[in-house]
């Protein structure tokens, strides 16, 4: 089994601090239901076909999550890179649509059951808040992604994914970087070339 350190440790604690403020109690209580698990590169944290229900934070590396359509095609969704703490949600809001999650380079996670998370709200309300705060700010996201398709050109979601998450962008294969924006890797080839000149 992985062992968990003491930077997994502070590396959490400081990426829960960015939520709410959590007494000593209520952040060892969370911290003691996650995990830690180490993912290969291009090998699935989720496959898109397994309903899943978990909360999980990257330690290191990058992740995406993606949608697999009915004739085998894959959109990114998302990208998760350190420090960033996301859940699937799939048994509360309804599993809507075959997803996957996938590590595009070797990452570790702390990953921890959604239920096992919920049985800790009554004793512990900044646990709650914490879970709260969570969701706001992943719907948030999901909004602003959603407006950026309806509101904004290729090119514009090109230039603001680079600005939000420079990391990431230099990260990722283009290929990953078109699917994320809707497009084609031809159009982002053009997108590109014209930014650079």
């Amino acid at each position: 089994m992985v062992k968990i350190n003491q930077s997994h440790i502070q590396y959490f604690k400081h990426s829960i601090e960015q939520y709410t403020s959590m007494d000593l109690k209520a952040f060892s209580a969370l911290f003691n239901i996650f995990e830690l698990k180490k993912y290969d590169n291009n090998s699935h944290i989720i496959e898109p076909v397994e309903e899943n229900n978990s909360i999980f934070f990257i330690i290191s590396g990058l992740a995406r999550y993606y949608y697999l359509t009915e004739d085998g095609k894959e959109w990114n969704r998302a990208f998760l890179s350190k420090n960033m703490i996301s859940t699937t949600f799939s048994k509360d809001l309804g599993w809507i649509a075959p997803y996957g999650i996938q590590a595009i380079e070797d990452t570790d996670i702390l990953i921890a059951d959604f239920e096992d998370f919920q049985l800790l709200f009554e004793e512990h309300p900044m646990i709650e808040r914490f879970q709260r705060k969570l969701t706001e700010s992943i719907l948030i996201k999901k909004i602003n992604r959603e407006r950026s398709f309806l509101q904004s050109s290729a090119k514009q979601r090109y230039t603001e994914f680079v600005k939000q998450y420079p990391e990431i962008f230099k990260s990722i294969a283009q290929y990953h970087l078109a699917s994320y924006l809707g497009i084609t890797e031809a159009s982002l080839s053009r997108i590109t070339s014209k930014t650079s000149k």
